[in-house]
């Protein structure tokens, strides 16, 4: 059995997250410190392990804060898609968030678009259609991409999905 970090050492948690024995544990340490858990999850960002980065976007997507936010719009661009898909899901997701901070919609749903229209990979797209449909009510952009979508999407399930969401 693996030797957990110190308390207090939030960075040893963040790479306990790359062991997958070790991971759930290190989650709930993380989520139970709380904002002081940030910063670490920060530099977890930027770990040589897709698996660590992608836990901590996960992680953020609960914890997020003000300051934290253009780490996540800078997840967007990792070269690992579970990063970049739940980059997008926590930027957008207001259910999971743990205090009354969201972030606000400029700051991704552009990108969210771009990636709808022209990214190769259809997880991402995928992402961007769900994440898109969170805010949908509010945007008539958002609507009229998402229809379009529904219509001219290579990948037979996104364009149901890009219409559901369309119509929510």
């Amino acid at each position: 059995m693996r030797r957990s970090p110190a308390p207090k050492d939030l960075d040893g948690w963040v790479s306990q997250l790359g062991i997958s024995s070790c991971r759930q544990r290190a989650k709930a340490h993380l989520l139970m410190s709380g904002p002081s858990a940030l910063p670490a999850l920060r530099r977890g960002l930027r770990h040589r392990k897709a698996i660590v980065r992608q836990q901590c976007v996960r992680i953020f997507d609960q914890l997020v804060d003000e300051a934290s936010l253009l780490d996540l719009v800078v997840a967007l661009d990792d070269e690992d898609p579970g990063v970049c898909a739940r980059a997008l899901h926590a930027l957008a997701c207001d259910r999971c968030k743990q205090d009354a901070y969201r972030p606000g919609e400029d700051l991704w749903v552009p990108r969210a678009l771009d990636f709808l229209r022209t990214h190769p990979n259809p997880d991402i797209r995928a992402a961007a259609i769900d994440a898109l449909g969170k805010v949908v009510r509010n945007r008539p952009d958002v609507a009229a991409a998402l229809i379009t979508a529904s219509e001219i999407e290579r990948n037979v399930g996104h364009r149901g999905m890009a219409r559901r969401r369309a119509l929510a």
